[in-house]
């Protein structure tokens, strides 16, 4: 009988490309063969092939208690128990720490450790991890902002990954850049005039990252006191103010997300209404933005309570074709606290609600990105 670890490769190739991306680790650890092949650049063309293939599922990052997990939504599943699939947990380094943020970029994740100082940057896919030690010049290290991104060189076409850390503090602010290839950080230019909470995950975009900003209370210019500002990871500075298709006040949900990894989409809702609108971008760069003249989505009547504000803003994606929307949070129901939510909302206002299961403590709440596994190296 012809053993799986002798089948040719080729063949080895054809089944392997079947696994499921979360039971790729444990491929690995079955042989030595398996883990070369499943290495090679043809077996990963494969695999991410199949998984693309009629797929009618959008697959989202999720942190739930201080977790990581790969989730995959299908939204063409009209049953609201079962169109949402929990795939498993994505990386094995998160079985032994607690994870406060986690970040997306091209495949990569990086994700910060709740009571440690340093960061861990991976490649779920190929199974690459690095650890980055951090020191810090304020004493509240957790205060601090984080990005990643990448240097685009024009001439190779390659991508030269770097992580972004501030913070932007009352009576404090400080910038640094940490670049893979040298494996050390530097000091940039802080930002002035405006802030960003340290809770506000940002959002990164072909390599760029957007967050929503402030103006200092010290700044008393004219102009919007609420904003979107870039970091150009190529460049190493942050660009200019950016307007926003409303004006939000401090109790108001402002949150970011991509659309196709080609623009970014604005979730608003007001905490007096709770009227809910989602805005989508026609262009969107470092130095300047477009908004399309028309909503993609507002929901005046059939929603009764208010997403997360506080701290981190609640997660959401949107699916032009479907044209619904997919917020996460929690349960709005006080006996219910701890069950986590995903909340799907069409144009027409509806609203349909699918189960994510329970967090063991009721402030921790479900954070989820868009995910697309790469063969992109940590270099």
């Amino acid at each position: 009988m012809t053993k799986m670890s002798n089948l040719p490769r080729d063949l080895a190739e054809e089944v392997l490309s079947k696994v499921p991306l979360t039971s790729l680790r444990k491929v690995r650890s079955t042989c030595k063969e398996w883990k070369t092949l499943s290495k090679r650049r043809s077996f990963a063309k494969k695999h991410l092939g199949q998984a693309s293939v009629g797929a009618a599922s959008h697959k989202v990052v999720m942190m739930m208690d201080l977790r990581i997990y790969l989730m995959s939504i299908n939204l063409n599943n009209k049953n609201d128990e079962s169109c949402i699939k929990h795939e498993g947990k994505l990386i094995s380094g998160s079985d032994e720490v607690d994870v406060s943020r986690v970040f997306h970029c091209d495949g990569l994740l990086l994700f910060i450790p709740k009571d440690s100082t340093r960061v861990v940057l991976c490649n779920p896919y190929s199974g690459q991890t690095r650890f980055i030690e951090s020191t810090f010049c304020f004493r509240n290290w957790w205060n601090y902002s984080y990005a990643l991104g990448y240097e685009k060189r024009s001439r190779s076409c390659s991508r030269k990954y770097k992580v972004l850390r501030f913070i932007t503090v009352t009576d404090f602010v400080e910038c640094k850049i940490y670049d893979m290839s040298s494996d050390s950080w530097r000091f940039l230019d802080p930002p002035r005039g405006w802030r960003v909470g340290h809770y506000d995950r940002g959002l990164s975009l072909k390599g760029y990252t957007y967050w929503f900003a402030n103006k200092k209370r010290s700044d008393k210019s004219d102009g919007d006191r609420s904003f979107l500002v870039c970091f150009d990871f190529t460049r190493e500075r942050f660009g200019p103010p950016l307007p926003l298709p409303f004006e939000p006040f401090d109790e108001d949900t402002v949150s970011l997300s991509s659309v196709r990894e080609e623009q970014l989409a604005v979730l608003f809702q007001r905490w007096d209404s709770l009227e809910l609108e989602i805005w989508v971008t026609t262009k969107i760069e470092p130095e300047s933005v477009t908004w399309n003249t028309k909503v993609f989505l507002q929901v005046n009547m059939s929603l009764q309570f208010q997403f997360q504000f506080l701290l981190t803003a609640a997660s959401f994606f949107i699916d032009e074709e479907k044209k619904v929307a997919v917020v996460f949070d929690k349960n709005k129901e006080r006996s219910l606290v701890n069950r986590n939510v995903a909340y799907i909302i069409g144009v027409d206002e509806s609203l349909r609600e699918a189960d994510l299961g329970d967090s063991n403590d009721k402030n921790c709440y479900p954070l989820a990105c868009s995910y697309v596994p790469s063969l992109a190296k940590l270099t």
